[in-house]
């Protein structure tokens, strides 16, 4: 699974009330990418049409354990 796909995952887990399979999924994105923070979240976001989504899409990383 690409680590795109992992964001999504761990995004889309969390959203859905899935804390769990959020966490185990941003556990093997973190392990790829040991570097990833929400702080620098600009450098690897897609591009959003809507803020709001923009804005879920980053709460879902952030319930899915992203480090801030």
């Amino acid at each position: 699974m690409t680590d795109v796909v992992q964001r999504v995952a761990a995004a889309g887990h969390a959203l859905a009330g899935r804390v769990l399979e959020a966490r185990q999924t941003m556990a093997r994105l973190c392990a790829f990418d040991p570097f990833l923070r929400l702080s620098n979240l600009a450098e690897v976001l897609p591009p959003f049409y809507r803020p709001d989504d923009r804005s879920r899409y980053i709460e879902g990383l952030r319930k899915a354990g992203l480090p801030a």
